[in-house]
Parts: structure tokens; C-alpha cells; sequence
């Protein structure tokens, strides 16, 4: 399957409704309907061969007879004076006979029903089309869709706005069975004002899937398109064969599209992308399940001291999302939409391993066990990350931060702390532009997540924004999955102290590398206080191994956290120090 293919599909399940469709002559071509122009040209050979003529083309016939070119309207109004002998002249061009039923012509085609599928999932809210004939209406209507149809200027006038639609199709030429059509040819060179802003409207809010339409003919069409600067999605352009006429090469260089070549026609193109946007959307159902069943085994691996089907089980497991995640190509243009699809696939790429690592984490045994997190880890910094755009490069480097987090706040609720300094510190940096730093610095989400982040939620800025986006609500499903918190605030308790571990760790090393997690600006921070009340009771407190067993040099990180805490806006280090020596 193309890789534009792929993308897009991964694009229209991450983000329901973002997408509008512009459908052309060409989805409808396998029914067996003709195109407008078809129908223009065998109504100009009809009133040709009434006039008694007889001439291989009748446009050029039409033009030299009439001293114009032929328009929609006035040639169905020379052939038919009445509106229902203007349906009935239409008629035999859109509906089916009974043969035609017989030999499945002019009805709903694969593409049209897998359209209608994804409106159905609510993957696509909003369908442009050039076409009069109804198909993609009777698709919806198979499945009981709910849809709004505009043809005329009345209909856009009194229109139920598109985002509280569950579908709106505009037909921008019109509908074959009402009788104010509008004018197909290239002489159509503007829309009325209500129409222009509409298409503007989705133009600029939606990403746009085009198939089927050439652009050759359609200068108003072509116009609009021009008119909208915005760049908020991104657009795709189907076409059949790599050979595309210069005014639609033109739009596709103007905003920026990416072409997609499937020479098997519309009805494979949107059978491929339901199929794989349905399968993107069942493998985040079934995943769970999937992983349930790892847990139970590295557990009953655990149990029995079974070292080498451990180690067979994270390797491969580590293994398979390195590859996928090797197989990401930064070098292309970070849009925003671009950066989201990302994060959502590397969620469910990395969860089963995360899953899994926080297992490990809370019931391994023994120092091979304890090798293997850290061993993990070290395999995770040689995701290939120093060629392409920086903000892409720096997703990449997520996998890694939720291996970490996974074993960091799993090794916190075990209360395991000298196994948490070890995971923080001795991990060796396999990545070779940075092989000779330390593994503290190489995991700070410092190294451009936070610019990432920042740029995927411009209109908020969050204080910390990987935190905030993505650590925190990730590994909440992380370990609700792994049924190690028993609520969400039993993990969010352990998920602060982690990271209030963490800052003070760093302090200990004078890096400034990692500032704060999310306990730093929280209304609520009883939990941590009584964390410090409490250990500053027991004389072999376990957490001070982390400060080389001094409490010196823990109360000396603590105080440093708090001053750095209180001299940023919107965090707070207030009452940490009070909590840990007045408790004595």
C-alpha cells in the first residue's frame, strides 16, 4: 500500500470529521453514468441529428451552428420546455433500468459505499461534489445516514451548520432532478457569494481528500481553491495515473497536496483507505486483549523464574517498535496534523511494551531482571533520530520516554528506589551522535519534545507540555491496563511522586536538564508533603539512595527544588521543605 495512502488513513481515524471529501465525474465512473460533459454531448448530438446533421464532433457542430459554445441549461431548454420534461429528458442519463439493475449499472459503487461507511463511523462529515447524479445519497441512505443535500442558494441560506451536521453534501452544479441547473463548462468562471464563503469555509477548516476530478474544467472551482491561504490540514489528491493535466498539477503545487497514484480507481482507493482506517481502528479495540494475554504470561515467566522467555519476550516486543518507529520518515513537513497522527500511532505502537515494562518493573526478581529494564532501556535510545525536521525527530524520541516512565512510576509504587536510581543512571546512550552522554541528559524531554508539544496546542500554552499532552494521560492507561493502580488517583499519587523523585535527582546532579513534573504547579500537593513527613521518620529511608545514602545531600536537593520551583510562574515549592524537616 502507498505510504501517502497509509498516512492518510492513520490521519482520518486519529482525527473523526477533520476530513471533507471533493468527489468529481470520475467516483461515479465504473456505474456506467456518464459525466456532465458526457451528458452535454449526447444532448448536442441529439438536437444534430434533429437538425439533420451528421458530424463526428458535436460540441464543435453545436458551436458553429448557434455561434456559441453549448451551456447546460440552454441545451436542456431547447430539448425540454417543462420542468417534468426536463426530469424525464435526465432521467435515463441517472436512473436505472431494470438491465441496468441486472448488470449492477447506476447504482452505488464500492467507492460510494465505502464513502458512506466512513461517513456512517462519522470519519467524514462534509462531501463537495461536481456530480448531479445521486449515488452517494443512495449509499447513506442504505444505511440510514442522516445527511443534509445543498444544490441551490436556498438550500445554503437555510442550512444547518456543517459541524452540527452528521453529514452535508454540496453539490455545487447542482442535482439532476431539479430544474435550476448550473452551467458546467469553463464559461461557469464564479459562484454566488453564499456558495464562494461556504466553500471557503471548508476549504480552510477541513483537510480535503479529492478523487475524481481533473480540475480542467472548473474555473470557479479552481478559483476558490486559490482564494483560501489557510494550511490548518493537510489535502490529498487522488488520481489513476501518474500523467496529470497541468491546472490540477498546478493546485496540488499551490496547496501543498499530497498526490496519490492508484491506478485501480476510485473504488479501490476508498475501499483501501475504509479497510485500513476500520482495521487502525479495531487494532486499538483488540490491543488490550492482545497485551492481557502477554501479561499473563510474563507473570507465569516471573513466577517461575523463566529468564530466557522473559528476555525472548522484551526483545522481540522491543524489537518490533523500534522497527516501526525506524520506519517513521522525518523528512517531511511537520504540520500539525502531520505531528498528531504521529503521537497517536506511537500510542499504540509503544503501549504493549510499556504495559509490559511496568510489569516487569513491579514483580521482577533478581538482578538478571533488574538488567533486563535497564538493558530495554539502552535498547530504546538506538531509535534512529539525527536526520529530518526537528520536531518529528523529537517524537521519536517518545517511545523512550514511556519505557521510561513505565518502570520509573511502576518501580515507585514498589517502593523500589534503588533500582529507580539505577534505571536513571545507568543506562549506556546507544545512539551514536550521543553515545557519550549521559543517559539523565539523552531522556530529558528538554532534546525538542517540549517545542513539539508546544506546537501541537499553539492557542494554549501548557506549563509542561509533553507532561500534560501526553505522559500523564498515557500512562494512565498504561496502568490501568496493567491493573498496578487501583484508581486514578492512586496513579496520579505515584505518577507525582516519580517525577518529584526525578526533579530531585537531578538537582542532586546539578542538571538542569529536567525542571519540574506536574506536582510543581498542582493545587494539591499533600500527597508529596506527606511523602517527605514520612520518610524524614525513618532512619534507613530507602529513597535516600538516590542521594548516595546521604540525607545531607537529599534535604540539600530538596531545598534547591524548591527555590527553582518558586522562582518560575505558575509553580510552587512551598511547604516541601516544612513537610520533610519539621516532621522530626
Amino acid at each position: 500500500m502507498d505510504d501517502k495512502l497509509i498516512s492518510l488513513s492513520f490521519s482520518v481515524e486519529a482525527n473523526q470529521g477533520v476530513y471533507a471529501l471533493l468527489l468529481g465525474s470520475g467516483i461515479s465512473y465504473s456505474s456506467g453514468i456518464p459525466t456532465g460533459w458526457g451528458v452535454l454531448k449526447e444532448l448536442c448530438r441529439r438536437i444534430m441529428l434533429v437538425d439533420g446533421s451528421e458530424e463526428q464532433d458535436e460540441i464543435k457542430w453545436y458551436e458553429e451552428k448557434f455561434g456559441t459554445p453549448p451551456l447546460y441549461d440552454e441545451v436542456i431548454g431547447m430539448l425540454a420546455k417543462t420542468s417534468s420534461e426536463r426530469n424525464g429528458l435526465l432521467k435515463e442519463f441517472f436512473e436505472p433500468t431494470e438491465e441496468d439493475l441486472k448488470e449492477g449499472r447506476k447504482v452505488p459503487t464500492a467507492a460510494h459505499n465505502a464513502i458512506a461507511e466512513l461517513v456512517k463511523q462519522g470519519y467524514i462529515k462534509v462531501i463537495v461534489t461536481t456530480n448531479f447524479d445521486r449515488l452517494i445519497e443512495q449509499a447513506l441512505d442504505e444505511l440510514n445516514v442522516q445527511y443534509q443535500t445543498l444544490y441551490h442558494e436556498s438550500d445554503i441560506e437555510g442550512m444547518k451548520p456543517l459541524a452540527h451536521a452528521d453529514c452535508t453534501i454540496l453539490k455545487i452544479h447542482g442535482d439532476y432532478r431539479d430544474t435550476r441547473f448550473k452551467n458546467i463548462t469553463d464559461e461557469l468562471e464564479s459562484y454566488s457569494t453564499n456558495l464562494s464563503v461556504l466553500l471557503q469555509q471548508i476549504f480552510d477548516d477541513y483537510g480535503l481528500i479529492i478523487s475524481g476530478w481533473s480540475a480542467e474544467w472548473d474555473t470557479a472551482l479552481r478559483d476558490t481553491i486559490k482564494s483560501v491561504k489557510g494550511r490548518r490540514y493537510s489535502w490529498y489528491w487522488h488520481s489513476f495515473c501518474e500523467t496529470i493535466n497541468e491546472k490540477a498539477e498546478e493546485l496540488i503545487n499551490f496547496r501543498g497536496a499530497n498526490l496519490i497514484i492508484d491506478s485501480g480507481g476510485a473504488d479501490h482507493f476508498f475501499r483501501e483507505i475504509k479497510e485500513t482506517v476500520f482495521n487502525i481502528s479495531k487494532l486499538k479495540k483488540v490491543n488490550p486483549e492482545n497485551t492481557q494475554v502477554k501479561i499473563k504470561r510474563l507473570k507465569d515467566y516471573i513466577q517461575n523464574g523463566n529468564e530466557s522467555a522473559i528476555r525472548d519476550l522484551f526483545t522481540s516486543e522491543s524489537r518490533d517498535v523500534i522497527n516501526k518507529i525506524n520506519k517513521f520518515d522525518s523528512n517531511q513537513e511537520a504540520t500539525i496534523e502531520l505531528m498528531k497522527q504521529w503521537v497517536e500511532e506511537i500510542k499504540v505502537i509503544v503501549k504493549p511494551i510499556c504495559v509490559l515494562s511496568s510489569i516487569l518493573a513491579f514483580y521482577g526478581k533478581g538482578d538478571y531482571q533488574e538488567r533486563l529494564l535497564i538493558e530495554t532501556l539502552e535498547r530504546f535510545t538506538s531509535i534512529k533520530n539525527s536526520d529530518g525536521r526537528v520536531s518529528l525527530l523529537g517524537l521519536k524520541q517518545l517511545p523512550l520516554q514511556a519505557v521510561f516512565y513505565s518502570m520509573g512510576v511502576s518501580l515507585t509504587m514498589r517502593r523500589k528506589y534503588k533500582l529507580l536510581d539505577e534505571i536513571m543512571m545507568k543506562p549506556k546512550v546507544r545512539d551514536r551522535l550521543h553515545n557519550r552522554q549521559d543517559f539523565s541528559w539523552y531522556v530529558s524531554p528538554r532534546r525538542h519534545l517540549y517545542d513539539a508539544f508546544q506546537r501541537l496546542q499553539p492557542e494554549r500554552p501548557y506549563h509542561l507540555p509533553i507532561e500534560e499532552m501526553f505522559t500523564f494521560p498515557f500512562m494512565e492507561e498504561v496502568f490501568k491496563e496493567s491493573q498496578l493502580a487501583f484508581d486514578s488517583v492512586e496513579y496520579m499519587i505515584h505518577y507525582d511522586l516519580f517525577e518529584f523523585l526525578r526533579s530531585l535527582k537531578h538537582r542532586y546532579l546539578d542538571d538542569y536538564n529536567y525542571f519540574s513534573g506536574c506536582f510543581g504547579y498542582r493545587d494539591d500537593r499533600s500527597h508529596i508533603e506527606q511523602f517527605l513527613s514520612e520518610g524524614s521518620l525513618i532512619t534507613d529511608w530507602e529513597v535516600l539512595l538516590l542521594f548516595e545514602g546521604d540525607r545531607e545531600l537529599f534535604t540539600k536537593s530538596l531545598r534547591t527544588l524548591s527555590d527553582d520551583l518558586n522562582k518560575q510562574m505558575y509553580f510552587s515549592g512551598h511547604g516541601f521543605v516544612e513537610a520533610y524537616l519539621n516532621a522530626k
